[in-house]
């Protein structure tokens, strides 16, 4: 098996581990339903930042990180790796700001998707 494809079954292992366990840590508190959240509203989130935070699934919904600067891209410095509590606040229909640690990154809503642009590798 060559380095990449370990490390892409590594991280699949980590994401189900995650995902099943936790990591021993306390499970996030739910997430309001689509039709709940209220836009100004910032709601507690633990935002997955091992692959750079580029993508969320908050609300039930999918959003893609805003790119406004490509040097900025992935997770800011000093964020928990592989998940950084925060707050999810919905700034309008269309966008979302993730804060935490005095960064927010913004994201953009991703209208009718059903699964991640990218799976970590």
């Amino acid at each position: 098996m060559t380095v990449r494809l370990i490390a892409k079954w590594l991280c699949a292992a980590v994401l189900l581990t995650v995902g099943v366990s936790g990591c021993g840590a306390q499970s996030p508190p739910p997430e309001p339903a689509p039709d709940q959240v209220k836009i100004g509203t910032a709601y507690e989130y633990q935002m997955y930042t091992h692959c750079g935070a580029d993508e969320a699934l908050f609300a039930g919904q999918y959003w893609e990180a805003v790119r406004a600067d490509p040097q900025h891209e992935g997770s800011p410095f000093g964020w928990a790796d592989p998940y950084q509590k925060g707050t999810m606040k919905r700034v309008s229909e269309n966008s979302a700001a993730f804060e935490a640690k005095g960064h927010e990154k913004r994201y953009q809503l991703r209208p009718g998707a059903t699964s991640f642009l990218q799976i970590c590798d």
